[in-house]
This record gives structure tokens, sequence and C-alpha cells, in this order.
């Protein structure tokens, strides 16, 4: 299969030394990467840029920074691209730097190079559009059958709130043609050095598979046809 991983966590910028970020280290993608590859296939690795990166021979890196970084990625790679199976497991921002105020003024992100510390800015946020409600439209426009499979991390959640939450990424778009065909659930609270439990929902409600490391979890994807195992 031709695979498209994205991974890591989004930037967004305040000012040229400063940045709205969050923990994801790009450690789960790196490593479906790697087993996906050795299993033989064709793995494009989208990372961002202070993610850990797949080492393995033969797979294509790229990088990303920002919101806007990866969402011009995605929509290029899938344009052009034909892919079997895109895995989005990046940890996309859901907000970005709108303005910053500064003694009465606004700015731009990128009007000034540093905030001075003397200063008390009011960063002020826009909401970003959801990266995954996109994929099957732009894979579409290049006559791609990709299965499409999203990331929904949780912390401390029960497992009905997991549940609800998979649904939402599901139903975002109200347009089950460009809805995931599978979405990984895992809650950080069960995350270690050793175990990684994920519970892999298909778009009918349905679960499609329950993994309790990543090696499971690599198995399953590498073994994805049509949209089902």
């Amino acid at each position: 299969m031709n695979i498209l991983i994205t991974g890591g966590g989004t930037e967004e910028p305040i000012d040229t030394v400063r940045s709205i970020c969050n923990f994801s280290t790009g450690r789960t993608a790196s490593f479906l990467a790697e087993s996906l590859s050795k299993a033989g296939h064709n793995v494009t690795a989208l990372m961002a840029e202070r993610a850990v990166k797949p080492e393995e021979k033969g797979i294509c890196i790229r990088t990303f920074k920002s919101f806007q970084n990866l969402s011009d990625a995605v929509e290029s790679l899938c344009r052009t691209g034909r892919w079997d199976l895109i895995v989005h497991a990046a940890a996309v921002s859901d907000f970005s730097v709108d303005t910053i105020e500064m003694n009465g003024k606004t700015y731009r992100p990128g009007d000034f190079a540093k905030i001075s510390s003397n200063s008390a800015p009011v960063i002020r946020l826009k909401k970003n559009p959801k990266i995954v409600d996109s994929i099957k439209k732009w894979c579409k426009e290049n006559a791609s059958g990709t299965v499409l499979t999203a990331f929904k991390l949780t912390s401390g959640a029960s497992a009905e709130e997991r549940k609800e939450a998979t649904e939402k990424v599901f139903n975002s778009t109200g347009n089950a043609g460009l809805s995931p065909d599978f979405v990984v659930s895992n809650d950080l609270s069960e995350i270690t050095s050793t175990s990684h439990p994920c519970t892999i929902w298909e778009k009918n409600g349905k679960i499609a598979a329950e993994t309790q490391n990543l090696e499971e979890l690599a198995s399953f994807l590498g073994n994805i046809k049509g949209g089902s195992r």
C-alpha cells in the first residue's frame, strides 16, 4: 500500500521566538511509519519539525511547523498522490493566534520579532478548521479510494466519554462520505513506555479491533483493505 502518516504537534507562532504548542512527540506516528515500512508498504511521513522522526530507510519524510503548514502539505499530497491509507495522527492545534494587543494597539503574528518582556500582551485566538474533515474531499478530487484513519486522544476519560469523542470525529462534517473510515481512540492515562492500548472504531459505531500496543495497531493498519479488514 501507499501510506501517508502525519505525526507530531503543530506550533502556532506568537512572535519569532514564542509559540503555542502541545506535548505531542510524534513517537506513535514514527513507530507506525517504521513498522509499516518494514512490512513492505511505501510510507510517506509528514512530521512536525520538533517531532521524533522515523529512521527506517526508504521512508519519505516531510516536515511541518504550524497548522497552516500542515494543512497545506496534506492538501498538496492528497491532490497529487494516490494513497491507499492515510493515518492522521498529528496533534493539530484547535486554535491559532489571530491578534496580539499591547499598549492599546493591535498586531498580527509576525508584525514584530520579539515581544518585550516588559509588556503584558493580550493574545486573541481564532479557531482552526479540522484538517481531517477535508482529507477525503482532497483525495476524491484525485480519484483516489483512500482509507482514512484518524486518532482521538483523551485524558482520564470514561469508556462512554471516549466513545462520544470518537462519534464527534465521525460526525464532524455531517457527510458520511467525508468522515474517517476508522478512528483510533486512546487515553493518555493508559499510555506507558510498554503499553499503548487502543480501541479502533468504525463509522457504523462498531469496534473494529482492540489493540494493546503499537505493534498490534501497526498490524491492524497494515491489513486494512478498502475501508475494512
